[in-house]
């Protein structure tokens, strides 16, 4: 565990030299290039904001205005997903590079992560002229509160970079991973506080659906890994207050224990990648 860490910290000048090629790759051949990470974002807030101010108006209690809401929610998740889809596949689709040059593997899933938060970041200058927006309609939206964003990001960047090296190295001996982990993120958005608040989470008056209510709503709040850092940010841009002590503190379990087991899981299976891939 510990040697994998240090073996990152050793080659941040490649990692750094790897997230810049996967950018530019990215971008390769476009008109816009890099203004595309403020093109999406824009269009989905614009498309939001007409569907659900408009067409459809969701009652969440403490989420008004509702788009902006969704999009602190969404943004995240985005990072999340991607995260996780391309690091998973990430020594696989790599096998050429892995067998013929000599550098740490570990390097490739975290590029994944470093990559799709490079696309966060720059998606949120469209997040915070709609928190502009937001104040000047009276919305009690971020202030300095928006301060606790950067320790958020590092601890979510720990959990999710535990989590590709884990899956990543799992892939490789098991191809079902890259398509379980497809199906999981598209329930777990569900399972995530985006497009509710867990306040709102209601409990059927009795019978089976009120036990099987109760289980998806411990399993919401204190199972799924995404939802305090969901909440934190919700808490910090949207409704503008710091997290509390025991958010940031469930924050910092999660990362640890998917970083600490993740790194383990890489290490254990590292010899027999070059030979599996």
């Amino acid at each position: 565990m510990l040697e994998s860490t240090l073996r990152l910290l050793r080659f941040r000048g490649l990692l750094v030299t790897l997230v810049q090629r996967e950018l530019k790759a990215r971008y390769r051949g476009s008109v816009l290039g890099f203004l595309w990470s403020l093109v999406t974002p824009l269009i989905l807030l614009a498309v939001y904001t007409f569907v659900f101010s408009f067409i459809f108006r969701p009652r969440v209690a403490g989420a008004e205005p509702y788009p902006l809401f969704l999009m602190c929610g969404l943004f995240p998740w985005v990072w999340i997903a991607t995260s996780l889809q391309e690091g998973t596949v990430s020594l696989t689709a790599s096998a050429g590079l892995i067998r013929k040059a000599v550098f740490p593997t570990e390097v490739l899933p975290i590029v994944a992560v470093l990559a799709n938060l490079v696309h966060f970041l720059l998606a949120l200058p469209v997040l915070a002229a709609g928190m502009l927006v937001g104040r000047a309609l009276d919305f009690p939206v971020c202030g300095w509160s928006a301060l606790g964003l950067a320790p958020i990001i590092a601890l979510e960047f720990l959990l999710l970079g535990g989590m590709v090296l884990g899956l990543a190295a799992l892939n490789v001996h098991f191809k079902d991973i890259k398509d379980i982990v497809a199906n999981l993120l598209a329930l777990l958005f569900y399972l995530t506080p985006i497009i509710y608040r867990l306040e709102g989470i209601h409990f059927p008056e009795a019978g089976w659906a009120q036990h099987l209510g109760r289980v998806v709503s411990l399993f919401v709040r204190w199972c799924n890994p995404f939802t305090p850092f969901t909440e934190a940010i919700q808490e910090t841009l949207f409704t503008g207050s710091w997290p509390a002590l025991t958010l940031w503190l469930h924050m910092l379990a999660w990362a640890a224990l998917c970083w600490l087991l993740g790194t383990w899981l890489f290490h254990r299976l590292r010899d027999s990648l070059v030979e599996a891939v």
